[in-house]
């Protein structure tokens, strides 16, 4: 791997964050910059709920180009990930564009689960806990991310839409005051929302917990403040522990505030946090009093550096590296088949069958191992819509999948995967249908390509006796010929089928 610097970039719902760093020989990085841009790229006058207001936006883009400058100005290639604001805004496609018009810079936007995958990879590189079996807790502006690993294996990861700003809006809205009975309608919307989450976490079991983000370390603070008063300037406490007794004490304090001047006078408070921390802090507390947690230890270490492993991973890391995300992510569709009780061996066969086709194909396509692996796993579930109904399956297909949380993808990956699936039968994907309409042109065109290549080979699975054995292409002067083999049966109504369906191959290419 050619060495290179990297700008890692965080879109989260209270803050952006970047941080840019100097690879070094084997994998391993030194951080030469960090800072961080209060943004609360939701907070604004729109008019429309559940999109992202205009003051918002200017916020986001002001801080956007500042990163880029400074990006550019350490030679840095910029990977950027965006988090619940931006991955729940009607808008957020377009605020998206709009950055990649402007700065040049193509954000990811992230499923809550795969966040909690890159902050867990983040905390392994700035803590010793490879060994131990971690709980990670990171209470965001948008969202709450809980997560038990071990070896750099995910046991299980959940993401939760509670967040410190979005509750903040919700129940206390800005005013600065924060009466009792609001406080108790909080904490009882909180209880309620973990508790699922919370009982599966205990099954599980966990002999270390790890808190990360903005509201763990301001906790984090307020505790170190009250135990050394001489140092109460607001720092980032990395390996940092604290105990249920001291979260007690220091939550005490923030929810006895009255408003905002109260909780800005408690020691050790960052003040830009002061309208948001009654939120965040309750959160954290639930979760430790209902997971009986005895001591949390802070992690400075958290999304950003997850963000630059995964992008040494995908720059071209060991081959080590690529085969646990690539197992990661194989892992993470086999148990989505699973939930729906899919016909594994049905999907196995489409899977080979279609993963020869794209191989024979190649110099008509022109795609690479990359668009493969999108394939393969649009293959392995295209039928999940089964569970719902056979009729129209495909769609449900389609609506199972982009709804998923699917660890190691992004959303546009899982939404390029659900559009696969949807049109591996029926009608022919079109620019104007609504379920392309999130995606980009090159994206729309990757869709029809890759789906075409899925209808033939669904078709040549049409009995679900898995009886085509082999496929070969062979050029013939103007045209393709199609070579099957079998052993056994011979393939009468898979070759009618592929018939069928090989005039969308024919009219995309």
């Amino acid at each position: 791997m050619k060495l290179t610097n990297i700008a890692a970039i965080d879109l989260g719902t209270n803050s952006f964050h970047l941080v840019v760093v100097r690879l070094k020989q084997g994998g391993n990085f030194e951080i030469i910059h960090k800072q961080r841009e209060v943004v609360r790229i939701g907070v604004g006058k729109s008019k429309n709920a559940g999109s992202l207001p205009k003051e918002g936006i200017d916020r986001a883009m002001s801080a956007l180009r500042m990163f880029k400058e400074i990006a550019d100005a350490n030679d840095a290639k910029i990977f950027a990930v965006a988090t619940s604001a931006i991955r729940e805004a009607s808008n957020g496609s377009i605020f998206i564009d709009e950055v990649k018009n402007q700065f040049g810079i193509e954000i990811n936007v992230v499923s809550g689960f795969d966040e909690a995958r890159l902050i867990y990879l983040g905390v392994l590189q700035g803590l010793d806990i490879y060994n131990k079996k971690v709980l990670l807790i990171d209470i965001g502006g948008g969202s709450t991310e809980l997560l038990i690993g071990k070896k750099g294996r995910i046991e299980y990861a959940a993401s939760v839409k509670l967040g410190a700003v979005r509750l903040t809006s919700k129940f206390f809205s800005y005013r600065g005051k924060f009466e009792k009975e609001k406080v108790n309608a909080c904490r009882k919307y909180i209880s309620s929302e973990l508790r699922p989450v919370l009982r599966h976490i205990k099954r599980l079991g966990f002999n270390f917990t790890v808190g990360t983000a903005g509201t763990v370390q301001a906790v984090g603070n307020v505790i170190r403040s009250k135990n050394k008063p001489e140092e109460q300037t607001f720092v980032t406490l990395h390996n940092f522990s604290f105990s249920m007794s001291d979260l007690e004490k220091a939550a005490g304090k923030i929810i006895k505030a009255k408003d905002t001047t109260e909780l800005a006078e408690i020691a050790g408070l960052d003040p830009s946090r002061a309208d948001i921390i009654l939120a965040g802090t309750i959160i954290l507390n639930e979760v430790f009093s209902r997971l009986k947690i005895k001591k949390l230890t802070i992690s400075g270490y958290a999304l950003r550096e997850g963000i630059v492993l995964d992008a040494i991973e995908k720059l071209g890391g060991t081959d080590e590296e690529k085969n646990k995300l690539k197992k990661l992510r194989y892992d993470g569709a086999l148990q989505l088949g699973r939930s729906y009780n899919f016909d594994l061996p049905h999907s196995n066969q489409v899977k080979k069958i279609v993963l020869s086709l794209f191989d024979e194909t190649k110099q008509i396509h022109n795609l690479d191992n990359y668009h493969r692996e999108l394939l393969e796993y649009a293959a392995l579930l295209h039928d999940i819509g089964y569970h719902i109904s056979p009729a129209k399956h495909h769609k449900h297909s389609y609506y199972l999948i982009k709804n998923s949380d699917m660890l190691g993808f992004s959303q546009r990956e899982t939404e390029i995967i659900a559009n696969i699936a949807r049109y591996h039968r029926k009608a022919v994907p079109r620019d104007e249908h609504e379920n392309l309409q999130v995606l980009s042109e090159p994206d729309k065109s990757l869709v029809k390509k890759l789906a075409s290549l899925l209808r033939i080979a669904d078709g040549l699975e049409k009995t679900h006796a898995a009886l085509i054995k082999d496929i070969k292409i062979r050029k013939e002067e103007k045209r393709y010929v199609m070579i099957l083999r079998y052993l056994t049966t011979p393939p009468e109504t898979e070759l009618w089928t592929a018939k069928k369906r090989k005039k969308v191959f024919e009219d995309v290419f």
